[in-house]
C-alpha cells in the first residue's frame, strides 16, 4: 500500500485536479506520483428494446470522432442515479421508466480517481433533447445485431461504452455466447 507523505495541488480546473508528490511504498522508499483526481461520472446504455441509443461526439482529447453512450460528470451532491437520468434526458431526449445498475469501472487506474457508474436505461420514454450550450451531439441508433458485431470486431472504443454494452448483452441473457 503507498501513502502520501507530501503531495500539493499543482492544477485545479473545472473537471479535475491534479496532485503531485512523493508517496511512501510498503518498504520505506519514496516514489513520485501524479494522481489526476475525478468526481466520477455515469454511463447510461439507453436500450429500446431492440435496440441501443448511442451518441457521436467528437473528443478534443484524441482528436476524433467517438461513438458512445450518453454519460456525464458528477457534480456536487449528485447520486449517480439522478445524473444519468438527467444525462440521458439532456443528450439523447429519453427518459428511462427503469434505471438497472450495470456495475462501475475505473476509467484509469494508474493515475486517475474517477469512478463511473454504469447503468442499463429501460423501457424508455421519448421527450425532448436538451443539450447544454458547448455540446455537439449526433444520435446513433444501433441494433442488437451491430451491438454484437461491432463488440466482436472491436469497432466500440469508448471503455465505459464497451462495458455498458457487456453488461446489457449479459441482462439479455447473452453474455457468455462466442
Amino acid at each position: 500500500m503507498e501513502i502520501w507523505k507530501e503531495n500539493r495541488i499543482v492544477y485545479d480546473g473545472k473537471i479535475v485536479r491534479v496532485r503531485t508528490g512523493n508517496a511512501e511504498l510498503d518498504d520505506g522508499r519514496l516514489a513520485f506520483r501524479e494522481v489526476v483526481e475525478h468526481p466520477g461520472g455515469v454511463c447510461v446504455v439507453p436500450f429500446t428494446g431492440h435496440s441501443v441509443i448511442l451518441i457521436r461526439q467528437y473528443r478534443i482529447a484524441l482528436g476524433q470522432y467517438i461513438i458512445e453512450a450518453p454519460a456525464g460528470k458528477l457534480e456536487a451532491g449528485d447520486s449517480p442515479l439522478f445524473r444519468g437520468e438527467s444525462e440521458l434526458e439532456e443528450e439523447i431526449g429519453y427518459r428511462a421508466g427503469t434505471m438497472l445498475p450495470a456495475g462501475r469501472v475505473f476509467s484509469s487506474v494508474g493515475f486517475c480517481s474517477e469512478i463511473i457508474h454504469l447503468y442499463l436505461g429501460l423501457d424508455l420514454v421519448k421527450t425532448q433533447q436538451r443539450l447544454e450550450e458547448d455540446e455537439r451531439i449526433e444520435l446513433v441508433e444501433v441494433s442488437l445485431d451491430e451491438v454484437r458485431e461491432g463488440l466482436r470486431a472491436h469497432r466500440f472504443e469508448d471503455a465505459k461504452t464497451v462495458a455498458g454494452l457487456y453488461a446489457l448483452l449479459d441482462y439479455l441473457g447473452e453474455g457468455n455466447r462466442e
